[in-house]
């Protein structure tokens, strides 16, 4: 069984040969200080492709994917040739949506965000990003036809912006207005988050237009959890965030009805997963372990009717503390999500500098042994 038939199993909720492993997708690519270290170790020369310039994860390298046995290759957007980054009078770095960001200690940071003054009238009137910039798709349908005719490899379509509606109300306003307005200011909430809704699809419709036919999932990051609960509660979701997420999968489905809608959320969901469900999504991933409420045994047995898994290995200590410990992690995700199909291997966030080279390999190498279906766990 090649990759992207062992993929389409698992999006079936079937068993495959073994449980499809993911490396370079949109939460499960790996930060510089780690890529470098591991290029090093496998006397990798040259560097890898430099998708994300000015973020801590910078590189895509496919080299290390065939190392691991990996059965993916993941498309991703190019940079605008209409717009480029400058530097304001302080210090910050400005991005075509008006945002600013300023690097601090291993990790670029917003440091500016061009609507916190702003009135509702203000929305229209920002210098929102040309979509439509030729720069985004330079190359990229040759590249992706390219894999799906000379390889065998699954294809996804990674994140074309950094995040979805929630992100980029923060981004643009700041987190505390993001709350504030939610009760204070209703109309301006709701104004500034269908617009950005609407801005969200516009990307996603260029994005796709060279590349739909050939994706098995289209992949969306919004973070709606932190370690001990839901940002916000469910019928705060319901009101203000269900329907637009909604419509922007609704129409990404409608344009392209092949791919699965795949969704990032780091945190702990768990009393947002019906509603995700009940949008459109297909695949949910992060599933972070050490989030409240977030066991894999009992997300499996809830919800793994509905929802295909990805990812789920624990970043935080397990992949930290050793290989002993990597090994064990690749292990306990493998036993909660891997019965009856439905899992695709990975980490619950990118591989960050306090992982080592030997416990990322362990996981990926105790992934591909323990992995086989029938599953046997010693």
């Amino acid at each position: 069984m090649n990759s992207r038939q062992r993929v389409q199993q698992a999006l079936q909720h079937k068993q495959a040969d073994r449980v499809p492993i993911d490396l370079w997708g949109s939460d499960s690519r790996i930060t510089n200080e780690l890529y470098f270290r591991i290029k090093k170790h496998l006397g990798l020369q040259g560097l890898g492709q430099k998708i994300r310039p000015g973020k801590s994860a910078e590189y895509v390298d496919y080299r290390i994917s065939d190392h691991i046995g990996a059965d993916f290759r993941h498309a991703v957007v190019r940079q605008p040739k209409n717009f480029t980054s400058y530097i304001d009078k302080n210090g910050h770095t400005i991005d075509e949506w008006g945002i600013g960001y300023k690097r601090i200690g291993k990790y670029t940071q917003i440091s500016y965000h061009p609507l916190a003054d702003a009135e509702i009238e203000d929305i229209d009137r920002h210098r929102w990003p040309e979509v439509e910039d030729p720069g985004r798709l330079e190359g990229l349908e040759k590249e992706v036809s390219g894999w799906h005719q000379n390889t065998d490899f699954s294809i996804t379509a990674a994140t074309p912006i950094s995040g979805v509606i929630i992100e980029f109300y923060q981004y643009l306003r700041g987190m505390e207005n993001f709350f504030i307005d939610l009760y204070y200011h209703v109309k301006f909430a709701e104004k500034l988050i269908y617009t950005i809704a609407e801005k969200v699809t516009e990307f996603y419709m260029y994005f796709l237009k060279p590349i739909g036919r050939y994706l098995d999932w289209i992949e969306f990051a919004s973070d709606f959890g932190t370690q001990e609960n839901a940002f916000m509660s469910r019928a705060l979701f319901r009101k203000f965030l269900k329907k637009p997420m909604a419509n922007i999968f609704e129409n990404i489905k409608s344009a392209y009805p092949g791919p699965k809608i795949f969704l990032h959320s780091c945190g702990s969901v768990r009393e947002l997963i019906p509603e995700f469900i009940d949008m459109g999504v297909d695949i949910l991933s992060a599933l972070q372990p050490l989030a409240s409420n977030m066991d894999p045994f009992e997300l499996k047995k809830e919800f793994g009717k509905d929802l295909v898994f990805h990812g789920g290995a624990d970043i935080q200590r397990s992949l930290t503390a050793g290989k002993k410990e990597a090994v064990e992690e690749a292990k306990r995700k493998i036993e909660a999500f891997g019965p009856g199909g439905g899992y695709i291997a990975g980490p619950s966030n990118h591989f960050q500098s306090d992982t080592s080279v030997e416990a990322f390999f362990a996981y990926y190498d105790a992934t591909s042994k323990y992995g086989r279906y029938p599953l046997k766990m010693p």
